[in-house]
């Protein structure tokens, strides 16, 4: 009987033990576990933080950016834009401001007008220097320039190009005009070329002839007239042709 007593206290002790290391792995499991958890919310947090973080950067360039490009634009699209008439003025960079380019005087135009027309009388009369010529073209009067934007002067050249086959003969080209500057005109029969500078004077109208001969091969005629800068001045032509 007392044997067995010993034995069953001995029994009674390890089942005790055993179960108290049991009950200390399940806690320390528990533990490891709440541990874990808690580690992973935190890192779960720190890349939420940073996710919110790295979008907010790049959002905030992005709008930058977005605001610089607006910006560019609009720089751009005022530098171009054409709105302003001659009359506005502008600041200059030397903090003056530009002035509009002046109007020709409208005797210009009428001056030119009457050259143009006692050329074409003296052709009809049979005057000596014109006899038996015919007008193969005229041009004119025009304005040597444009007012461009701001008021700046903008150089009015003149180029018109024929095709067409034209008859044996000389022609001579007649450049006429009045203002100030001078024009440089170039005249064109197929391959041969002439080309003068005319200085135009504000109280008369002042005139330069160049001659080209055809032999009735030829199919371009082409007429440039070009004004120097800061020319102001109305000018015109006329070509002649008097056959062989």
């Amino acid at each position: 009987m007392f044997t067995a007593a010993i034995t069953e206290d001995c029994c009674d002790n390890r089942s005790t033990e055993w179960g108290s290391e049991m009950d200390d792995k399940h806690s320390n499991n528990r533990n490891r576990a709440i541990r874990a958890a808690l580690a992973a919310v935190v890192v779960a947090a720190m890349i939420i933080a940073a996710t919110v973080a790295l979008t907010s950067l790049i959002g905030g360039q992005g709008e930058r950016s977005g605001q610089g490009a607006h910006a560019s634009k609009e720089q751009t699209s005022s530098a171009a834009s054409p709105s302003a008439s001659p009359s506005d003025a502008t600041e200059g960079s030397t903090g003056g401001k530009q002035k509009p380019a002046p109007e020709l005087p409208a005797s210009y135009a009428r001056q030119i007008e009457e050259s143009l027309d006692a050329g074409k009388l003296a052709i009809e009369n049979g005057d000596s220097q014109s006899a038996g010529a015919e007008l193969a073209a005229q041009f004119g009067p025009s304005p040597s320039y444009s007012a461009g934007t701001y008021g700046l002067r903008q150089p009015n050249v003149a180029r018109n190009v024929e095709n067409f086959q034209i008859e044996a003969g000389t022609y001579q080209l007649t450049v006429y005009c009045i203002g100030t500057g001078n024009l440089t005109a170039d005249f064109e029969i197929g391959t041969a070329a002439k080309r003068d500078t005319i200085r135009c004077d504000d109280k008369r109208v002042e005139q330069t002839t160049l001659s080209i001969d055809s032999d009735g091969h030829d199919t371009t005629r082409i007429v440039t007239i070009t004004p120097s800068y800061g020319t102001a001045c109305a000018y015109a032509y006329q070509i002649l042709r008097i056959p062989r």
